[in-house]
């Protein structure tokens, strides 16, 4: 164990490190000094157990001595998504280890970077040891220190000694410390990676960055420690280490099975009528919207409306420019927040915050386009994970999106999308460190089991990402003229008679002509009515 302990440890200590790339630094850590847990997480004192009162150089070690005690935990993390990182849909592997990709860094395999935000140690390539218990990292979703980070370079593996990544000191985490400081998992250990993907805070999804640690009531209601303080927990529930939530394979809420209660649902599925029911106003002709509107569009009237930035679009084809035969960036200031506006490693790229989402139907599931599927370049800009749905279908809602626009490599020849060799050392194709477009898409085709004609070219597309998070208070839902109104907001959606909103000439003509023949039949009916009364009294006075 020892002699490959250390074999590991040469090997990924080689690599070079990979400044990590953000638009804010997330909260510091506390320091080795003042590295105090204010109590006990969960029923048990871990502090207690001899089995983890020693000195730990070697994270894996920590994992043997957690399976001590709770010997079935490692065979349920493998089981989950957050483990093998794909799911089988239709009869293809799907996920961040196999045929998908986004519009961001595209493909996991090829940015090893991406691996130190896996539940395990040492993924780098193909041999890694998807079944050995020991690999599962324990600590990144039980820390109550605050203290553990997992380390790009050594793949997932934490700091096992002070590191200078970029401009700062990454310290040794102190394993011993941290194992004997576990609990349940809080809003710190999933935003630790679920905040920063897509290469750094609130870059991907517009509704999740580093504010949720402590957002304000106006910010989110759920998680605003001013009232209901909910971690991620409260809704993404979770059995043996499977955590509720839409999958590759799985929808993400069961909507139009209405009043489904939260108990019922299993742990898969998590839906605002788990708690609410799908008559929470009492009000009919608000609660009649919930048949076909997602209570996520009226609740979240914009997105990234914390302090952050969230990412709009990426132009990879811009990346690979130099100056003096070195990497460089450009920055700007959006909103008073200083953000990276072109990067030689990465490309152009839009920021927004308080962005208006755009809409779409959507039934819990996105259609994901794979690696082994055609595309026709003539329809672009591609939808790479278009939501699935339509105002036919009862299953579906109209829910708000963040639609993140990129423009990323295909093969003009064989008409699929491309990976690229992002992350490693020199010689090994790596864009971030060659910037040769050719050598980093062929050896991201070879990493990803991937045909590449060696001819490519750059395409537009659209990545959909639902809005969920950041519930904005019930004194800010969106008025009726946001929708029912000009201009609206659901303007992208033409499969239906919006009232207030479209106007058809055979409905305007025919609302004409009902509004004035009301007017006439009623002038009519009066005339007559004076007419008549004015007959009658003539009449009366020649009789008498």
């Amino acid at each position: 164990m020892n002699k490959l302990r250390n074999t590991i440890l040469i090997i990924l200590s080689a690599v070079s490190v990979m400044p990590i790339v953000s638009i804010a630094s997330p909260p510091a850590a506390p320091s080795m000094e003042d590295r105090e847990v204010s109590s006990v997480a969960g029923t048990a004192d871990h502090s207690q157990f001899e089995v983890l009162q020693q000195e730990f150089d070697y994270a894996p070690d920590v994992t043997e001595a957690c399976l001590e005690c709770h010997t079935e935990a490692a065979k349920q993390v493998h089981k989950t998504f957050h483990w093998t990182w794909k799911k089988e849909v239709d009869g293809v592997e799907m996920g961040k280890s196999k045929n998908a990709f986004n519009n961001y860094c595209v493909s996991a395999l090829g940015n090893e970077s991406c691996t130190q935000c896996h539940v395990g140690y040492g993924w780098r390539n193909k041999e890694f040891e998807l079944d050995a218990e020991e690999n599962v990292d324990c600590l990144v979703c039980h820390d109550k220190t605050g203290t553990y980070k997992k380390s790009a370079a050594m793949s997932g593996h934490p700091y096992y000694e002070d590191t200078k990544v970029g401009a700062r000191i990454e310290k040794a985490v102190d394993l011993s410390f941290v194992a004997q400081h576990v609990g349940d998992p809080g809003r710190e250990n999933c935003l630790a990676c679920h905040a920063v993907g897509g290469g750094g805070n609130g870059v991907k999804h517009g509704d999740t960055d580093l504010s949720l640690l402590n957002p304000e009531f106006a910010l989110d209601v759920h998680m605003s420690p001013d009232k209901l303080n909910f971690t991620c927990q409260n809704c993404h529930s979770a059995d043996d280490h499977q955590i509720s939530g839409r999958y590759y394979d799985r929808k993400s809420f069961i909507d139009y099975e209405l009043d489904m209660g939260r108990s019922d649902r299993d742990g898969s599925n998590v839906s605002c009528e788990s708690c609410h029911s799908s008559t929470p106003h009492n009000d009919r002709d608000i609660d009649n919207h919930t048949a076909k509107v997602a209570c996520a569009s009226c609740h979240i009237p914009e997105m990234a409306r914390g302090p952050y930035l969230t990412k709009l679009s990426w132009d990879w084809s811009t990346a690979g420019d130099l100056k003096n035969g070195k990497p460089y960036s450009i920055d700007e200031e959006f909103d008073g927040v200083t953000h990276h506006a072109y990067m030689s490693k990465k490309g152009t790229f839009t920021w927004g915050r308080n962005v208006v989402p755009e809409y779409r139907w959507y039934k819990g599931e996105l259609k994901q386009i794979t690696f082994l599927d055609n595309i026709d370049p003539s329809k672009a800009p591609i939808d790479i994970n278009p939501p699935t749905g339509g105002y036919q279908d009862p299953k579906a809602r109209i829910w708000p999106f963040k639609i993140h626009r990129g423009r990323q490599p295909y093969d003009t020849e064989l008409n699929h999308f491309l990976p690229i060799k992002l992350y490693g050392r020199k010689g090994t194709g790596a864009f971030w460190t060659e910037f040769d477009w050719p050598k980093a898409l062929t050896a991201g085709a070879r990493l990803n089991d991937v045909e590449f004609s060696g001819q490519y070219d750059f395409i537009e597309t659209n990545g959909y990402w639902p809005i969920k998070h950041m519930v904005a208070p019930k004194e800010q839902a969106l008025e009726c003229e946001a929708c029912h109104g000009r201009p609206s907001r659901l303007q992208g959606l033409n499969d239906f008679y919006l009232v207030g909103r479209d106007r058809y000439n055979l409905v305007e003509w025919f609302g004409v002509l009902a509004i004035w023949g009301t007017l006439g039949g009623m002038l009519l009916h009066v005339g007559y009515r004076v007419v008549s009364a004015y007959r009658r009294k003539s009449s009366s006075q020649v009789q008498s």
